[in-house]
């Protein structure tokens, strides 16, 4: 809201609570004078106008032996909120080399340096300028009259994300190194025998410093954080491929083995109570925490794969893998994974060969089963923590061991076609189910074993869809070649099975579960009604269907899925002669999004101290009025903003223009006696507009439709230039 918008608003919150807006003495005094002082747009302030810059060269060649490639970029991105900024300088290095006839070696190496500069950009923060830029009260001065940073913000608990932004620190650096060599042996004809080893190393500090300047905190000195962590991947892939052509059969046979190794630790260091002059973790300065952390992982594999073919017609491959993964408990480390598919090329039938407007004709169906092992270090063991007890630190076992934990399966079917028609017309249709059993999931445990939950293989899930792809060219002849795409998923899961259990919480919040016979998430919320159009309470649906203005006897209820029933994209690209316009862009549908900011942005009087969302203007003023917001009570207590309502659902529906760009290939006859052997110049437009219904200026609330404090998507506009000799 404006200030005159908000003002208004909270003035009447004011007497609907039977006080005087004007009474210096009263809990809530807001007199129209606030209008007299400067007011001020804090997403304004906060924010800017980014720059991205982005530059690459590279460099490729060789001889009848040898091969390299070579690249060196640079990237620098200045984001839109204040103290925001990235640069990123990568090299690569790519090189391959045939000894002889039998032997063949090459290395791939990629080496990078990543900073990043930032405020606190999680969570409903108040240093978080996504949420302090929409919550700081209008009327509050941005500068203090010399000058200076207004630090003096109760309602943002002292802090302005602007002057964090200036003289707090926060930030990473990154040095990564990604290497690989590998050497290939053909002892005879046909067999192929080849070693792969690689390493992936990752060094990584950070650092952030609260000073004084950045905030009021009463304690007055200032804080800093450092942590370092090191983490190294290493692989080792060892393959045997015999491969051969005999008569109208076409065959390749690949036995392999691999193994990785990972590591990382972790140290991080916290001190209170610096002295500002020497903002280190150095004697004389109080240090209260440190902490060091270290975890390993290791996976074994064993594998082959079959693929076979008989006159470019009929396809057949065969796959089988025998992994074993650390994370998992000692009776069950090993799983057995394979998979089968067949396919047909219609198309290249005797009786289909003459159909002069079938140029590609596949059918395919396949079936398989995968594993999954997505989840962290050490489940499987019986593990502590620290506590104090009675002044005491001591140690206590936080969670059981399991050792019958094990992989995750994913059982899945894919039937499918691609087609090819009138030399314009192409695309593809698929169809699948995947079963996931022996889920990996927290399961609630009774009060008498001394734990809240543990990790184990329960439950399981269905996920069945279609997906449809069609590209078609409209126009194709020596000037213009107009092209339009179009694609569409659809994909429903379903939990079929919870080890008895009806419902289950995802991650901690109450807000989402895991319900037999519905999608993997669904929202489970208060049954909110709306308002009485009596008197501008707030009402409720009880568990008999009845009203109330009571929140406690409000039903719950399945409020939707953060789940999209559709995903999709439309693109098209037009090329006259060297100059190309393309668009691209993307839709989603059918899926609910719960807008958590609102739980303080529409109070209804219960966040006196914080700005209001526009929407909240149209509220409950006399008797009859129905489709409006409670009428505001200042230090409202109804619950009417309850984080756990089904108020704050919405419809997460939006398309949006991802991607307009502009090209000009310059004609090589303009660039011959230069030299140069191509020139294109480019300009885009990326996330241009979004039409969507979502009160919120973003409709993409992550995987679980609640991502608060987030950044925002941006508006990016690029001008470049590829250059090539």
């Amino acid at each position: 809201m404006t200030g005159k918008e908000l003002l208004g608003y909270q003035r009447q919150a004011i007497i609907n609570a039977g006080m005087n807006p004007d009474d210096p003495s009263g809990v809530y005094y807001r007199p129209m004078e606030l209008l007299t002082r400067q007011q001020t747009n804090w997403m304004d302030h906060f924010t800017r106008l980014g720059k991205m810059q982005e530059y690459e060269i590279n460099l490729s060649g060789g001889s009848q032996r040898t091969k390299y490639y070579s690249s060196i970029s640079y990237h620098d991105n200045e984001g839109v909120f204040y103290g925001v900024d990235f640069q990123k300088m990568q090299a690569r290095i790519n090189a391959d080399h045939e000894l002889n006839n039998q032997w063949k070696t090459g290395v791939r190496i990629n080496a990078g340096y990543m900073y990043g500069e930032d405020v606190p950009m999680q969570d409903l923060y108040y240093a978080n300028p996504a949420f302090a830029g929409i919550t700081i009260l209008p009327w509050t001065p941005a500068y203090n009259e010399d000058g200076s940073h207004n630090t003096l913000i109760p309602e943002n608990s002292n802090n302005n994300p602007r002057a964090t932004a200036i003289y707090d620190e926060q930030w990473e650096k990154q040095y990564r190194f990604n290497g690989s060599f590998y050497l290939e042996y053909k002892p005879i004809k046909g067999l192929t025998l080849k070693t792969t080893n690689a390493a992936e190393l990752n060094f990584t500090e950070g650092r952030r410093y609260w000073s004084l300047e950045a905030s009021n905190d009463a304690a007055g000195y200032p804080v800093l954080q450092t942590s370092t962590m090191k983490y190294q991947y290493l692989t080792t892939s060892n393959t045997a491929t015999y491969e051969g052509l005999w008569d109208k059969h076409n065959y390749r046979l690949l036995l392999g083995q691999e193994a990785s190794h990972r590591y990382s630790n972790e140290f991080y260091h916290s001190s209170q109570n610096l002295n500002p002059d020497i903002p280190h973790h150095i004697s004389g300065n109080s240090t209260n925490d440190v902490a060091y952390s270290e975890g390993t992982e290791t996976l074994m594999s064993f594998f082959g794969i079959l693929d076979y073919s008989y006159d470019s017609r009929y396809y057949l491959q065969a796959s089988a893998r025998y992994d074993a993964s650390s994370k998992f408990g000692k009776n069950n480390q090993w799983g057995l994974f394979w998979s089968v598919g067949l396919s047909w090329n219609a198309h290249n039938e005797a009786f289909l060969k003459d159909v002069d407007w079938i140029q590609m004709l596949k059918v395919r169906a396949s079936y398989g089963i995968n594993g999954n092992n997505n989840i962290s270090n050490y489940r499987q063991y019986g593990l502590y923590s620290s506590t104090v007890y009675n002044g005491i630190t001591g140690m206590i076992p936080s969670s059981p061991a399991n050792d019958d934990l094990s992989w995750e399966k994913n059982k899945s079917w894919n039937a499918g076609i691609d087609f090819t028609f009138f030399k314009k017309l192409s695309g593809s249709i698929d169809f699948y189910t995947r079963t996931t059993d022996d889920m990996l999931l927290y399961k609630n445990l009774s009060g008498t074993s001394g734990f809240g939950s543990a990790l184990q293989n329960i439950g399981s899930m269905r996920n069945t869809g279609i997906e449809l792809q069609m590209d078609y060219k409209v126009i194709e002849n020596k000037d213009w070649l107009w092209e339009v795409g179009f694609n569409i998923a659809h994909n429903k899961s379903k939990i079929l099975e919870l080890a008895g259990d009806e419902m289950m919480s995802y991650s901690n919040d109450s807000r989402i579960k895991h319900i037999v016979g519905e999608q993997m998430f669904t929202f489970y919320l208060k049954d909110y009604y709306g308002v009485n159009p009596v008197n501008g309470e707030a009402l409720w649906v009880t568990e008999d269907g009845s009203l109330s203005n009571d929140y406690n006897q409000a039903a719950w209820i399945k409020a939707g899925s953060p789940e999209p029933k559709y995903t999709g994209g439309i693109n098209t690209s037009l090329t006259w002669k060297d100059l190309t316009l393309s668009i691209v862009g993307e839709f989603k549908g059918g899926n609910k999004v719960f807008i958590v900011e609102n739980r303080y942005l529409q109070s209804d009087g219960n966040q006196m101290s914080m700005n209001q969302a526009k929407s909240l203007l149209n509220y409950w003023q006399k008797p009859g009025d129905t489709g409006c917001n409670p009428k505001p009570v200042a230090g409202n207590s109804s619950n009417s903003y309850s984080f756990s309502s089904d108020r704050f659902i919405e419809d997460g529906d939006y398309f949006r223009i991802k991607d307009i760009t502009l090209s000009y290939n310059v004609p090589s006859k303009w660039l011959s006696r230069a030299g140069i052997g191509s020139l294109k110049v480019y300009g885009s437009a990326l996330n241009l507009f979004t039409f969507h219904d979502v009160n919120f200026w973003d409709p993409e609330r992550g995987v679980d439709g609640m991502g608060y404090g987030v950044y925002p998507q941006t508006k990016t506009f690029v001008i470049g230039l590829d250059l090539s000799f």
